[in-house]
């Protein structure tokens, strides 16, 4: 039998793959909370923070918002509502690296458009 942490490793997880929506921690917690209240919400952060720096989860650090998390791992990109802060996957795009990296040390590069979602547009949200 498996021992409790892996249980709610593994909740948690499934409820962040189910969801498909890009959760922040929190929302992850509210859903795990429903059905599993015992599951406190220090654990909830600290297990996808930690499957984040696994690689087992994807983190989407994205500019005005807290961060939020992807189950899906194969290479894509994103898109963010610059409104509601949506969050879609798009298909990978291939981007060259720079041939001058202003004195970084480059690890990764991470593609995230930002528009308008539909739910936005259809509620005739300001464009501009």
């Amino acid at each position: 039998m498996a021992d409790r942490n892996t249980i709610q490793k593994e909740i948690i997880h499934h409820t962040l793959c189910a969801m498909g929506c890009h959760p922040t921690a929190a929302m992850v917690y509210e859903h795990v909370h429903r059905d599993h209240p015992t599951i406190s919400r220090s654990t909830v952060y600290r297990v996808l923070s930690r499957m984040a720096e696994e690689g087992k989860i994807l983190r989407l650090d994205l500019a005005g918002g807290d961060s939020r998390y992807d189950g899906r791992l194969q290479p894509h990109s994103h898109v963010r509502c610059r409104l509601c802060g949506a969050v879609a996957d798009l298909p990978a795009v291939r981007v060259e690296r720079p041939s001058d990296s202003g004195g970084f040390l480059l690890e990764d590069c991470a593609v995230v458009y930002r528009g308008l979602c539909a739910g936005c547009r259809q509620a005739g949200r300001s464009v501009g």
